[in-house]
């Protein structure tokens, strides 16, 4: 008999002796309640067991359910961007690299009252966000000459490794429903910093706890 069979047929329920009246006193004589019982519960136990499923039905464990579930996602060729798609891409960030409050490297240390070579410091210790595009120089988002606003890019820039600077602007500086449609540039200047951060970093992917 097959797992699942044997499962169900261990595990149906018991017929008593009241059941049997219930069911069975107006149209069967019943001498022996109890008796009339344990038959019936022996033969549907016999008619379970010669029954056969297909392979199928039977009782898969989680791991195999997962694993089931998982392959039916995946698809036999990885996806490539096509020539569009790449050129696409690269039109939209180059448009986003020359929005105004992009500042080139030496208009925003001119601004912040820093030398270039400070500029280029915080940059590598991940203190400031710096775009770039190709061989066009760098320029950082005007929005770090705010000192909270700053910070917020700081601790963002200090909690997440591996991804792309272009990634992180955006989840800066555009609207996200965790926080209640604004972006995390418009939310830090009311919530408090901790609360924006874990909503850059949870639409990241980011969780602080896979880090300790």
């Amino acid at each position: 008999m097959s797992t699942t069979l044997e499962f169900i047929a261990d595990h149906l329920p018991r017929v008593t002796a009241d059941d049997v009246v219930r069911r069975f006193s107006a149209t069967t004589e019943i001498r022996d309640a109890q008796a009339f019982a344990a038959e019936l519960q022996a033969f549907v136990h016999e008619r379970v067991q010669v029954v056969k499923l297909p392979a199928t039905l039977e009782v898969q464990t989680v791991e195999q359910r997962l694993a089931g579930k998982a392959a039916a996602l995946r698809v036999d060729t990885r996806w490539v961007p096509g020539a569009t798609d790449i050129q696409r891409g690269r039109s939209a960030r180059l448009e986003a690299f020359n929005q105004p409050h992009n500042l080139p490297l030496p208009e925003f240390a001119r601004l912040a009252n820093k030398v270039r070579q400070q500029i280029y410091k915080d940059i590598d210790a991940r203190r400031l966000l710096a775009l770039n595009v190709g061989c066009r120089g760098q320029r950082l988002p005007d929005w770090q000459l705010d000192p909270v606003k700053q910070q917020l890019t700081q601790v963002v820039l200090q909690k997440v490794e591996g991804i792309d600077n272009w990634t992180l602007y955006r989840a800066l500086s555009e609207p996200l429903e965790g926080l209640g449609g604004r972006t995390p540039l418009e939310a830090v200047t009311d919530r408090p910093i901790d609360d924006v951060v874990k909503a850059v970093l949870n639409v990241l992917g980011v969780h602080e706890a896979e880090r300790e």
